[in-house]
């Protein structure tokens, strides 16, 4: 059974799937039920106009009876009063009958035919009366022509007045209407069963599209914008590549030309026999290899953010954070304050601690006094989590607030406050990588920072 269940799962999800090279396959199912649809809405009426097209038949053998009792009645009466009639019209009346008989027989096996499927008490004795006066008046008539000459004006069939003329007529009347009614009835039918395949068909179509055409149009559209975001994005990205590319090589030159000019220092001052300078040209040595190691380091991290798939779990905020808290080197004088109320949050939390380790070291590492305060402020947005991280340090302007989140971008000099001019680039990148949204808020404050994090539920 789940074999089969399998099987299906993998047909449907074949030609319904949200794979835009597939789709021809959606396009002939949808055809195929057309195909369909038009085919049951034109061998349904069909098949019913076969049954219409043998009951007008019927009609006409019995209209065609009708007219030969009536001719059953002339040429008797001719032929028993006018002793000159030729063979031909023997032959006529012979003929008459043979064909009146034929037609009652067929058209009485049609009736009983018809009232088996349809069971009619009133109409079967009717239809019984009709056969049996038929009956007396094919004897008749076939006795009026055996009959020799002298005796047939006794044995003509108008003699039976029984039967003959208005009885077996009226019946044969009775008998046709009945027919036609019957025909009516049928016609009604197939016009009825041609306009129910004339909507079920038009249902079908207006299914196909719903199910078939939109979504496929919907996918064809969805796969068309995600190319074009793609195409985008890697724009983008390229271009990113390039000024990283061109930023990162002359930031990397820099420790490398200095760390060429210092290690010429030594060379002379060691040709000099002057070994005053060296440990300071060492000290300045091991802070370029530093910086050039921490700028690798970031460049590395930079470029993995949103590479792979971090693990996404279910963790309270709170503990989260009192562990960056214990990461930092905080100096003396300076605190780190934390709400009680942080939420839980469903992320991956390396990518969330990174965020706030990065802000709350900036905080520290950018402070321009010995004292200070770095904060972390958290308020719920209905379907976002927004924190705000502030801190009182020396502030940044207006106009390079943008300027600070593209890498390698600094506003002090990498001798007055050490790092690679690339966290908050990369502090960016994990919130993007997480899908929220980071920005320096306004203040009216003369000195401090204050970072807005928006992270969705």
């Amino acid at each position: 059974m789940s074999t089969l269940r399998q099987k299906w799962n993998a047909l449907t999800l074949g030609i319904f799937g949200r794979d835009p090279r597939h789709l021809w396959r959606r396009y002939a199912v949808a055809v195929l039920f057309v195909a369909l649809s038009l085919f049951f809405s034109n061998l349904a009426p069909k098949a019913t106009l076969n049954t219409v097209q043998a009951n007008a038949e019927i009609i006409n053998t019995a209209g065609r009876q009708r007219m030969l009792s009536q001719r059953i009645l002339y040429l008797s009466e001719l032929i028993a009063t006018d002793i000159t009639i030729d063979e031909e019209t023997h032959s006529k009346l012979r003929s008459s009958i043979s064909e009146f008989e034929t037609a009652q027989k067929r058209l009485s096996s049609v009736r009983k035919a018809r009232l088996k499927a349809n069971p009619d008490k009133q109409q079967s004795l009717l239809n019984q009366a009709v056969d049996d006066n038929v009956a007396v008046l094919v004897a008749s008539a076939t006795a009026f022509e055996a009959a020799d000459l002298k005796s047939k004006a006794a044995v003509k069939p108008s003699n039976d007045l029984n039967v003959w003329p208005d009885k077996i007529l009226n019946q044969l009347d009775a008998a046709v209407r009945r027919d036609e009614k019957y025909v009516v009835e049928k016609v009604q039918y197939v016009n009825f069963i041609a306009d129910a395949c004339l909507i079920l068909a038009l249902l079908i179509l207006l299914m196909e599209a719903i199910f078939i055409f939109l979504p496929g149009h919907r996918l064809i559209v969805k796969f068309l914008k995600d190319q074009e975001d793609y195409e985008t994005k890697i724009t983008s990205q390229n271009e990113e590549l390039q000024h990283f590319t061109y930023v990162a090589s002359h930031d990397l030159r820099s420790p490398l030309r200095g760390i060429e000019n210092l290690t010429r220092f030594v060379e002379q001052d060691m040709a000099r026999e002057d070994y005053a300078e060296i440990p300071t040209h060492m000290t300045l040595l091991r802070s370029r290899i530093s910086r050039m190691n921490r700028l690798l380091s970031d460049m590395l991290a930079f470029s993995k953010i949103g590479k792979g798939s971090a693990e996404v779990t279910t963790f309270d905020l709170g503990d989260a954070l009192e562990e960056v808290v214990d990461w930092i080197d905080i100096p003396d004088g300076f605190s780190i304050k934390l709400p009680p109320d942080l939420p839980t949050l469903t992320a991956p939390i390396s990518a969330v601690q990174q965020i706030f380790l990065n802000l709350l070291n900036n905080a520290v590492k950018h402070h321009d006094k010995q004292a200070g305060l770095a904060e972390v402020k958290y308020h719920n947005a209905g379907d976002a989590h927004v924190f705000v991280v502030a801190d009182d340090g020396p502030g940044i302007p207006a106009e390079y607030r943008e300027y600070i989140f593209q890498a390698f971008n600094r506003l002090n000099p990498r001798d007055a406050v050490e790092g690679s001019g690339i966290g908050l680039a990369i502090t960016q990148k994990f919130v993007a990588s997480v899908g929220g949204k980071i920005r320096v808020l306004d203040t009216d404050a003369p000195r401090g920072t204050s970072f807005e994090v928006t992270l969705p539920k």
